[in-house]
């Protein structure tokens, strides 16, 4: 464990936010034995090791849950001095896989446990002027922060001693595998030409607005003929652009390597797709963008300090040529093996095989949505991934980690954070009874009751706090009114909610809010029981019958079943696929409606259900196994869909790209749910 030296910062720096700090420390390594860095810091880092990379990646984490990274260094290690960099992006302000605290670093260099070198007054550090620091635009509000790097700046920083800092944390180590960084991806120039710029207000209209000019690129030459060739600006252009495609979605740290005759700055925007005839990098205010400025003749830029999720590498160079060694990505991948299914039919087969690599471009540090929006961890989104994960990784560390992550954000209010470990003005209570469903299904996949143990504070304290809200009357929860809550349920039009209840006589019973914490209920009794705790296993017992039975006397209109209703005057209104699914999945669904309820699930007569939540659906229809067949075969209509239109992964919803005002993801983790089904109730051969 890391024991050894102290935390330290800048001994002066003007920014306190996205700051960019590097810290020196040079140390003797012994002759043949191994050496290992340990290290923690706020926000994240990059090593080196006498001008190599060693690795990167702070895990995210609370300071009553600090993690910190061991990394081999003998394979770095040079006879005699060695200098040890430790470059830390702090942020500083708080986005959806980051929760700001005071900046610092603490390190130890050890030799079995012998220390060679920890940070203290011996360490040497400097704002490192080459990146942009202080205020920046962000690619999103949920990524935070871009990044601006002057290549004619590098190498200027003056070392000074560090100074300590305090800082009040507790040291774990890190809970799950560090990501392989691969070797660089091939790339093909897919288009180029010369541009002009026009008006903008941000970096990314500065690309997006740009009038672009084409040229013809020969199909038949090699991506190595492609590299090599110089490029050159038209007379009368601003600059010339270059359109770089990876072959399909991919994850990693971007790296380029270029030459230019002279200074050049370079905007660099990445995409999932090219269906604006160019990457998209501005919609709705975000801003998919970095810019490099090039020196004079040879340059090699490598980030990672930011994972970017892309298809497309666009550079628009302001200058008058360029020549392009490389432009591209190492990716990131999350080390695991892959158990698969043998099936046969061609179609769910690669359905199968694309839901994988969906999967996988969508765990890192922990499971995310998007890796190129958002890279969030929810627990809605979670629980569709780790459900697929158990099932074709056959691994439980992983989401064990997410779920602790999930329960550190357990807030006053007894809800979950919106994503973990962020600190979000918002957050979705339907989520949180989710989330106690995750964690019964992990006790069911391991038998794991110390971790659950562990985590049953804050499970208790959503339980409790959904039962306190439950009307003794009625039985039923009703929606949350406070603008700090979003009744969300999913991406449907009437199921997507809004922020708190601004009029009394707006307030409703939610079908969908009580179905969920209905499902969380029966997961906590199954925990409580599982925990040796009968009485709190029988006071959520009681509580999620009651609330069934309410939820199927109020919601039901004779043929189906409403999604809300408003208790200032009794009106149902809403009917939906998720609603009939939910209502059916928590028990609330007497026998006597169950059939009738599931045709309507067929019929294509109701509100139709969106990705996130057709898990509900489909475990629904599968109550009867006779709907196995229609299952499969909506499968193959709705993801078979999205491969015959080009996807390499799945998209956040069936409208691809131009869903969220042209800002869907092409690449979203609760998309795989296939896998789980197939793995559940067999694939069709």
């Amino acid at each position: 464990m890391l024991q050894n030296g102290n935390w330290l910062w800048l001994s002066a720096c003007p920014d306190t936010v996205n700051v960019y700090a590097d810290f020196k420390h040079t140390f003797a390594a012994p002759i043949h034995a191994p050496v290992r860095l340990e290290l923690s810091c706020d926000g994240n880092y990059a090593v080196y090791l006498n001008d190599k990379f060693v690795n990167s990646g702070q895990y995210p984490d609370y300071p009553e849950y600090k993690v910190y990274d061991a990394l081999e260094l003998t394979p770095f290690l040079q006879p005699g001095e060695n200098e040890l960099l430790i470059r830390v992006w702090h942020p500083g302000a708080d986005h959806f896989s980051y929760r700001a605290e005071a900046p610092g670093l603490l390190y130890a260099v050890y030799a079995g446990d012998a220390v060679l070198a920890a940070s203290g007054t011996e360490t040497l550090a400097a704002q490192n002027k080459a990146f942009q620091n202080g205020d920046i635009w962000n690619i999103t509000g949920q990524l935070g922060a871009s990044f601006a790097y002057d290549a004619r700046l590098a190498g200027t920083e003056s070392f000074s001693p560090a100074v300590l800092v305090e800082k009040t944390v507790n040291l774990f180590p890190r809970p799950i595998h560090k990501l392989e960084i691969g070797e660089r991806l091939e790339s093909r120039l897919r288009n180029r030409g010369g541009f002009l710029e026009r008006p903008y207000e941000t970096m990314g209209q500065r690309m997006q607005n740009a009038a672009l000019a084409p040229v013809y690129i020969n199909p038949d030459l090699t991506p190595a003929q492609l590299f090599d060739a110089e490029y050159t600006a038209a007379p009368g252009d601003d600059g010339l652009y270059l359109i770089y495609d990876l072959g399909a979605e991919q994850v990693g740290f971007a790296e380029l390597e270029l030459t230019v005759p002279q200074d050049t700055e370079i905007l660099c925007g990445w995409g999932e797709h090219l269906d604006d005839l160019r990457v998209r990098t501005y919609t709705g205010g975000r801003n998919f963008v970095f810019r490099f400025f090039a020196k004079a003749g040879h340059n090699h830029f490598f980030m990672p300090l930011r994972r970017l999720g892309l298809r497309y590498l666009q550079l628009n160079v302001y200058g008058s040529a360029i020549r392009v060694h490389y432009a591209g990505i190492r990716p990131t991948t999350f080390p695991l093996t892959v158990h698969p299914l043998p099936i046969q039919d061609r179609l769910h087969r690669k359905i199968y095989e694309t839901c994988i690599q969906t999967l996988r471009h969508c765990m890192h540090d922990h499971y995310e949505d998007t890796p190129w929006r958002e890279q969030g961890l929810y627990a809605m989104d979670s629980r569709n991934e780790i459900l697929c994960g158990y099932d074709v990784f056959h691994e439980t560390v992983f989401p064990k980690a997410c779920l602790r992550l999930i329960a550190l954000g357990v807030r006053e209010d007894g809800l979950a954070e919106l994503c973990s470990p962020a600190r979000a003005p918002i957050t979705i209570p339907f989520f949180s009874a989710v989330y106690l469903m995750e964690l019964a299904e992990y006790l069911e996949q391991t038998g794991d009751t110390a971790f659950l143990t562990e985590m049953y504070p804050y499970a208790k304290r959503i339980a409790d706090g959904f039962m306190q809200r439950i009307d003794p009357e009625t039985g039923l929860i009703a929606a949350y009114t406070e603008e700090k809550y979003w009744n969300f349920y999913e991406w449907q039009e009437g199921l997507s909610g809004g922020n708190g209840v601004p009029d009394p006589a707006d307030l409703t019973w939610d079908a969908p809010l009580c179905c969920g914490v209905s499902l969380g209920l029966q997961a906590m009794e199954a925990i409580c029981t599982a925990l040796s705790l009968p009485e709190e296993a029988a006071r959520c017992r009681s509580h999620w019958e009651k609330l069934n039975a309410a939820a199927n006397e109020i919601f039901w209109n004779g043929t189906c079943y409403n999604t809300y209703k408003r208790i200032s005057s009794g009106n149902l209104f809403h009917t939906a696929e998720l609603t009939q699914a939910l209502m059916v999945c928590c028990g609330a669904c007497p026998e006597v409606h169950r059939p009738a309820v599931l045709e309507l699930l067929k019929s294509g007569t109701l509100l139709p259900m969106t990705l996130s939540s057709c898990i509900f659906k489909y475990e629904a229809l599968l109550t009867d196994p006779d709907n196995h067949g229609w299952v499969m075969d909506e499968i193959a209509e709705v993801w078979g869909n999205m491969l015959f239109h080009g996807a390499t992964t799945f998209w956040e919803t069936a409208r691809g790209a131009d869903d969220f005002q042209k800002a869907g993801s092409l690449c979203h983790g609760w998309s795989a749910v296939p896998l789980h089904i197939y793995h559940k109730y067999g694939a069709p051969n």
